[in-house]
């Protein structure tokens, strides 16, 4: 698998300029968010079609770990379509890698983790990297 999240534009719904710490291929870095719950996008800048992503736990607290979030795609930015539920996450370790794999992937332009609940902190969230995983041929 391949990462595939290079190149474009990373946001969040905080407007927040760290976002694109995200995606710079750095686990010392990370997303690093006042809130308990927002979004963090991805702008491929083209279509393709995504079959995992991967999150990395930061190196903060654990409770600013994502604990319940959707993966969600979308060609226009405006209209999410969700490609994946989960609940009840929590990372073992710091800087621990996690891939989910989707069930049904489709081409889409943006991407992006909808965070409905982090681990329990009551002001921050953060992740230390998110991936975009396509598989291409050797």
């Amino acid at each position: 698998m391949v990462n595939v999240a290079t190149g474009g534009e990373a946001s969040d719904s905080g407007n927040t300029s760290g976002a694109m710490r995200a995606f710079d291929h750095n686990t010392g870095t990370g997303w690093f968010y006042k809130g308990t719950t927002g979004w963090l996008r991805y702008d491929l800048g083209h279509t393709e079609r995504v079959q995992r992503y991967a999150i990395r736990s930061a190196n903060g607290q654990v409770p600013r770990d994502p604990k319940d979030w959707q993966f969600q795609g979308s060609n226009d930015g405006a209209t999410w379509a969700t490609l994946d539920t989960q609940s009840n996450q929590a990372f073992a370790r710091r800087f621990e890698l996690r891939t989910y794999a989707i069930a049904n992937p489709s081409f889409y332009r943006y991407y992006r983790l909808n965070v409905t609940a982090n681990n329990g902190d009551v002001v921050f969230t953060d992740l230390g990297e998110f991936e975009l995983l396509v598989s291409r041929p050797q």
